[in-house]
């Protein structure tokens, strides 16, 4: 059986404006869609965000796109407006549910999308419950806590909790997130499969295939 010759979509994380990787993507112009977990441009205005889209919008593919931490409420705005927003939003198609929860836990830094564990304990609540017909794939920025997908470089666990028992509560099929770069991993929680991408700035992204088996491939540049 031949990956390539299923349907996939192209999962991207922390690009952080690096649009020159953008255009190495081989077979990006034969996505049926790029999915954005978060931290889209290097200061996250809606001027710098919109640089990133533009590139993949050349492609002529659906976006769907949320906010990371880096990146602005104004820009959450500019996400809805032109009806690509994933932040606190599913999507249904006729065999998937895409569903996203965008920013991060407060960081040492400060940046402009900072939310705390009961915000995201409350807002996953407005998924429930989750769809039995379809794939579920679960798009957040925060990777869970307590896994491979979460650890800085000193081995620390920096993830967050409130997504860790929704997926442990919930078990959708896919949890793909982002935001700590040094953790691009996979790992499992109950049924559900995790995949922190990597940031995409250093050429790391992710694809979901569409076969008999879905299935997430990490791929670098």
């Amino acid at each position: 059986m031949c990956i390539a010759n299923f349907p996939f979509w192209i999962f991207l994380g922390d690009i952080h404006g690096e649009t020159r990787n953008i255009h190495k993507i081989k077979d990006i112009q034969n996505a049926q869609a790029v999915v954005i977990t978060g931290d889209i441009g290097r200061n996250g205005t809606v001027s710098d965000i919109r640089k990133v889209l533009q590139e993949l919008e050349a492609y002529k593919i659906k976006i769907y796109a949320q906010i990371g931490n880096m990146d602005s409420l104004q820009a959450d705005r500019y996400l809805s407006d032109n009806n690509m927003n994933l932040h606190r939003k599913l999507i249904k198609f006729d065999t998937i549910a895409l569903f996203g929860m965008g920013g991060s836990l407060p960081t040492p830094f400060g940046t402009k999308s900072e939310f705390s564990e009961e915000f995201y304990r409350e807002n996953l609540k407005q998924f429930l419950p989750l769809p039995k017909d379809l794939l579920t794939v679960f798009v957040s920025h925060n990777p869970p806590y307590g896994t491979a997908c979460d650890r800085l470089k000193n081995g620390k666990h920096v993830g967050s909790k409130a997504v860790l028992e929704f997926i442990q509560d919930y078990q959708p099929d896919f949890c793909i997130c982002g935001h700590i770069h040094e953790s691009r991993a996979k790992d499992r929680i109950g049924k559900t499969k995790v995949y922190n991408l990597g940031d995409f700035a250093s050429g790391y992204y992710g694809k979901l295939i569409f076969s008999d088996e879905p299935a997430m491939e990490l791929y670098t540049l």
